[in-house]
């Protein structure tokens, strides 16, 4: 069944040049995309994540400037109850003399007084039982119990100072201060998104309570003077905060930080404003930040919506002497500016990266075109190699910029030509190898032929040599023969040497030991006098599993024949040796004449020389050459003629005996021979 997908046809036909510009914007496009959609995420988490712990130190300082406050009571407390005046009064109480304690009582809760001394809105003298001595709020009544209070419970019962925030019952502030009443009256009102309380109005106040204990010189005590400020529609502390934290910073006429404190979940004291510009006193909480801080009694930072906005918030519980939870202090940043920030940096993410695809499709287009051009050129370089042109290369003209690619054909190009020569040496390699295994096989069969006759024809010239007279010319002529004959067997011998392995021991050697010895047999020789020797031998080669005497033949052989090579003009002789891999390596090179290029390929068949009549057999090579594939080695050999030779031998390290080697040498190839040798 043949399956047509058509919605892929009109993209299937568009031309290689539409189609790249259609991937380069395809491409930018979702880069672009993608970068938007993290860029926004960035700038978002950046921004709540910096606010959220701005919002977390102005916190901090908002319970600084309200401990603070708290300690400033205390302090005018115990500054007021240390008085010498005071202490006498108490003693012989006289009422008339406390009256100087009214001054403390503030008639407006915005005044404060400079230094360390501040307005209170109520002081009271208590009596060691618990019972009211005087107030100076409300100086005529007294005698009611105070120990409901536990800020003035704890000063009696420890007799140590005590500071605290408190709730106290709106008839006990108006107790403490009538003029308090209507101030400590505050209507619960819900806002949008915030919960709705049962209760319409409170009926307790929020109140900073300290008390300190009165003695006298023997430390009895006298009495405990206690006093306190009136949270409720006092707006000194969170004004403080706005001031000392966001410095009256303002946008859009909006103040830019805010601070609450809170009656349970209700606003007594705030600069937070509502739409008609009022403070939002008995507004209440949302429904997430009460379930957080005042059901679960834990701080609260994140964003929320508070009145009529939303800010960037940090909600802290007040704790009362008794670790009773009983209101919250609030600080928040108003969200917008932050909000206003972000979407104008994603609206400048958002236009850089339209800008970029534009600019994309822009260079995408050209580029496309200098593409499909080089494609072209390309094009004609491949078909010019595949038609066995492989000198192909790129004329710098054409040269459009995509060096890379031009670089990498051409290499390609080389690559093909030089793998083509080295197929083309490798099959006259094979063919060398084919040919000399030939020539193995037939040199044993013959050499086992011609050994016996030649053995007989020895005995049989002794045994006549024994019969003829000292004198005479026919006993010359019978050693002629004899000595003839023992020619043909050491031809015989080196024929079953090229054709078989050596019946040496195979042993672990070290090949620089054997190197060396055989340098020491021909350093003394004539031949190489003039002839300056070089061994530069690796200390780190492992041994080889081998036959000692014949790699000395060998190694003796390759020497001589570099002297050979060298002694008219002299020369050097450089032998090294080194672990390649996990192979062992050793370069014999002279300075010779070398060896004619037509002449290399035959250089390890049997009977084959350069040198004179008379002047070798032609089998020191392929000796040679089967002594070293019999430990599983290959030797080739590179030439130029005029400027010498060097042979190559590579052999495995710590060679383990396969019975398959007993086999002959020829079974196999003998390898890849590099250019030359001698």
């Amino acid at each position: 069944m043949k399956i047509n997908l058509r919605w892929g046809n009109p993209f299937a036909r568009l031309d290689l040049q539409t189609r790249l510009a259609a991937g380069f914007l395809i491409a930018a496009g979702l880069t672009g995309i993608v970068a938007t959609l993290i860029g926004i995420w960035t700038i978002n988490k950046s921004t709540i994540d910096e606010v959220q712990n701005r919002v977390r130190q102005d916190i901090n300082t908002a319970k600084l400037i309200y401990g603070q406050t708290l300690q400033g009571i205390a302090s005018q407390i115990q500054f007021s109850a240390e008085n010498e005046d005071l202490l006498k009064a108490v003693q012989e109480g006289n009422r008339e003399k406390l009256e100087g304690l009214r001054d403390l009582i503030r008639s407006d809760p915005d005044i404060e007084l400079s230094g360390s001394h501040q307005r209170l809105d109520m002081v009271s003298i208590v009596n060691p039982d618990g019972r009211t001595f005087f107030r100076a709020g409300n100086p005529r009544v007294s005698g009611d119990d105070m120990l409901w209070d536990s800020v003035v419970r704890r000063c009696i019962e420890t007799r140590m100072p005590q500071a605290s925030t408190e709730l106290m019952p709106i008839e006990k502030i108006r107790l403490e201060n009538p003029s308090l009443a209507e101030r400590a009256d505050i209507d619960i009102v819900a806002t949008p998104r915030s919960i709705e309380l049962k209760d319409k109005r409170l009926n307790e106040g929020m109140v900073m309570r300290a008390a300190y204990p009165i003695k006298d010189r023997n430390g009895k005590l006298l009495g405990i003077l206690t006093g306190g400020v009136l949270l409720s529609r006092d707006n000194g502390i969170v004004d403080k905060v706005r001031e000392t934290v966001y410095h009256g910073e303002k946008y859009y006429g909006h103040d830019m930080g805010v601070a609450t404190i809170f009656q349970g979940g209700v606003r007594i004291a705030t600069n937070v404003m509502t739409r008609e510009n009022r403070r939002a006193i008995g507004t209440t909480l949302s429904k997430e930040v009460y379930d957080r801080v005042i059901l679960e009694g834990k701080d609260w930072v994140g964003r929320a919506f508070v009145v009529n906005d939303w800010y960037i918030t940090t909600y802290t519980p007040i704790y009362n002497i008794d670790r009773k939870l009983i209101g919250i202090l609030y600080t928040g940043i108003l969200e917008a500016k932050y909000r206003d920030m972000k979407w104008k940096m994603i609206w400048i993410n958002m236009g850089i990266t339209s800008l970029g695809m534009v600019v994309a499709l822009i260079i995408s287009l050209g580029l496309g075109r200098r593409i499909i051009r080089r494609i072209r050129i390309l094009t004609r370089a491949a078909q010019a190699i595949a038609s066995g042109d492989l000198d192909y290369h790129f004329s710098p003209s054409k040269i459009s910029g995509f060096n890379i690619l031009d670089e990498a054909f051409s290499n390609m190009s080389k690559s093909l030509k030089d793998r083509d020569e080295r197929l083309q040496k490798l099959h006259e390699q094979l063919m060398s190898s084919a040919k000399l295994s030939a020539l193995g096989q037939m040199a044993a069969g013959v050499a086992h032929e011609i050994n016996n006759p030649l053995g007989g024809i020895l005995l049989y010239s002794n045994l006549v040599l024994e019969d003829i007279p000292e004198e005479g010319t026919a006993r010359d002529n019978m050693k002629k023969i004899i000595n003839q004959t023992n020619r043909c067997k050491t031809i015989v011998q080196g024929l079953l040497d090229f054709a078989r392995k050596p019946t040496g021991k195979m042993a672990p050697l070290q090949i620089n030991d054997v190197i060396r010895a055989a340098l020491d047999l021909i350093k003394d020789q004539s031949v190489f006098h003039g002839v300056r020797v070089d061994a530069r031998l690796a200390e780190n080669i492992p041994d080889i599993e081998g036959d000692t005497s014949s790699l000395e033949q060998v190694f003796l052989n390759l020497f001589i024949n570099a002297g050979d090579a060298m002694k008219e003009k002299g020369g050097e002789l450089k032998i090294t040796t080194e672990l390649s891999g996990e192979r062992i390596l050793v370069r014999i090179s002279d300075t010779g004449q070398g060896i004619e290029r037509e002449y290399l390929p035959h250089i390890f068949e049997p009977f084959f020389t350069t040198k004179g009549p008379g002047q070798g057999t032609g089998l020191g090579l392929s000796i040679a050459y089967g002594v070293i594939r019999s430990h599983n080695g290959t030797i080739d050999a590179e030439s130029t003629p005029g400027k010498g030779t060097t042979f190559v031998i590579s052999l495995p390290p710590g060679m383990v005996r396969d019975p398959a080697s007993d086999r002959q040498v020829f079974d196999g190839l003998p390898g890849i021979m590099s250019e030359g040798a001698q």
